[in-house]
């Protein structure tokens, strides 16, 4: 966890229980939450998405601050960690994710194929990259298997000032010399 992360926790309150708004049996949500800031290592291409790409980031990070409510604050990122029940073995997905209207022409639904194997966690997260992507309101993920929706959560994304959450959090305390 990062410097800060755990007084974070107590300001925002008691952590959420892992359940997500819909968890199929196919899967088990390990944890959802705000995302501190990590360079990507990579993109791929992602047509149905505003972008037109997705980031990559390597390795698997845990989440920073466990809550469904988001500040909307450039650099910081939310999604959700989870990993298939059983013995799913390697599938193909795809994550969808629903939110207020932005770009242009504005779009209200992205999605992006994920392959998910049953033998490793896989997570799923959205950046503030640019301004105009920062909407209050609700966003919905959810990962979809052979046409079904085995997972969703709700965030709300609130104006950044609303949120005892911020990105400097994630830098931990100065180092006094």
């Amino acid at each position: 966890m990062r410097p800060l992360a755990i007084i974070a926790l107590v300001i925002a309150g008691p952590a959420l229980g892992q359940t997500g708004n819909f968890v199929s049996p196919r899967v088990e949500l390990l944890e959802f939450g705000i995302f501190c800031p990590d360079e990507p290592s990579g993109q791929v291409e992602a047509p149905d998405t505003e972008r037109g790409f997705i980031d990559l980031i390597d390795g698997d990070p845990p989440v920073d601050f466990r809550t469904d409510v988001v500040p909307g604050e450039l650099g910081l990122g939310f999604g959700m960690r989870f990993r298939l029940a059983g013995d799913e073995g390697l599938r193909m997905g795809r994550v969808i994710i629903t939110h207020p209207p932005f770009g242009s022409p504005p779009i209200e639904r992205e999605s992006y194929a994920i392959t998910l194997d049953g033998s490793a966690t896989s997570m799923t997260q959205f950046d503030f990259d640019d301004p105009y992507e920062v909407q209050p309101g609700t966003w919905s993920m959810a990962v979809e298997i052979d046409g079904e929706i085995v997972l969703r959560q709700d965030f709300t994304v609130v104006p950044k000032e609303m949120s005892p959450i911020s990105k400097k959090m994630c830098d931990g305390p100065d180092l006094l010399s």
